[in-house]
């Protein structure tokens, strides 16, 4: 329990020391269009996913073989980690709300270690909601 709390400490302050309060309200946008995004496809299909994933990047302004390595290794990921297949579609809208987050943190100049130990109190503070 210690190590929970040290990461999720570890990961606020962080985010403290290296995001502005413009910086926090822009985190606070991606968290909301992504949850958006899980209202609006409680049950999405493949096809969807791809739409979703696919209008996000370009309207983000990337390349079409940017999109196409992207799905594909998001697809990849959702089979290795043995997911069904109807589960699959919303494995590939977590990747896009991840990425998203990383993607913007890396953006923020934060390492890759600092990126993972914001990631990983993340999801503990997530888990941890669940189970209450």
């Amino acid at each position: 329990m210690t190590k929970k709390l040290d990461v999720k400490e570890k990961a606020r302050d962080i985010l403290e020391e290296t995001l502005d309060m413009e910086a926090v309200v822009l985190l606070g946008r991606i968290s909301e269009e992504m949850q958006l995004i899980f209202s609006n496809n409680p049950s999405p299909t493949f096809a969807d996913a791809v739409r979703i994933v696919t209008d996000y990047f370009l309207t983000d302004g990337r390349p079409s073989g940017f999109i196409e390595d992207w799905l594909r290794t998001a697809q990849e990921h959702s089979c290795s980690r043995g997911l069904d297949e109807a589960d699959q579609p919303k494995a590939m809208l977590s990747d896009l709300g991840v990425f998203r987050f990383m993607w913007f943190l890396k953006e923020k100049g934060l390492t890759e270690d600092q990126i993972d130990i914001v990631l990983t109190g993340a999801v503990q503070q997530a888990t941890d909601y669940r189970q209450e």
